[in-house]
């Protein structure tokens, strides 16, 4: 018996019909030591209507979060990264700003290192490689939180 037409291949997670992926206007920091990761996240982020800051280490994003904190609404942090990592990091921002949402992002399960990121206060996890519906819609929901905004 001939086999039928192969099935089609999954598509990409879409908003649904009539509604836009999730945007905004706010300034978002981007942290990623891997280039490519940190451009894509910044031209995703950009398409959608946020500012985007971005550092390529944590000691970077210190210096960016203490020059921009009052315009930084939102912090993508990296947890797997040389030097500092992503959780010094977190704490740094955390030290500066109790107030700061800081959105965790790793390759790695959210395990070990990612619960302790939110047991320090990161307002949420989003594991790579991710959608950028996923990431846009995880990006307002932190954003959206009851918190402090900045001033």
């Amino acid at each position: 018996m001939p086999a039928g037409p192969a099935p089609a291949a999954p598509e990409p997670a879409r908003p649904p019909a009539g509604r836009p992926a999730p945007g905004g206007q706010e300034t978002i920091l981007v942290v990623d030591d891997e280039d490519a990761l940190r451009e894509l996240s910044q031209r995703l982020l950009a398409s959608a209507g946020y500012t985007v800051l971005t550092a390529g280490s944590g000691e970077e994003a210190l210096e960016q979060y203490r020059a921009r904190q009052k315009d930084i609404s939102l912090v993508i942090l990296d947890l797997n990264m040389p030097g500092m990592g992503g959780l010094k990091c977190l704490q740094g921002i955390l030290a500066q700003d109790a107030g700061a949402k800081v959105l965790i992002s790793s390759g790695y399960a959210a395990g070990g290192l990612a619960k302790a990121a939110l047991a320090a206060g990161a307002a949420g996890f989003v594991a790579k490689p991710y959608r950028g519906t996923d990431l846009l819609a995880e990006v307002r929901q932190r954003l959206d939180q009851e918190g402090t905004p900045p001033a």
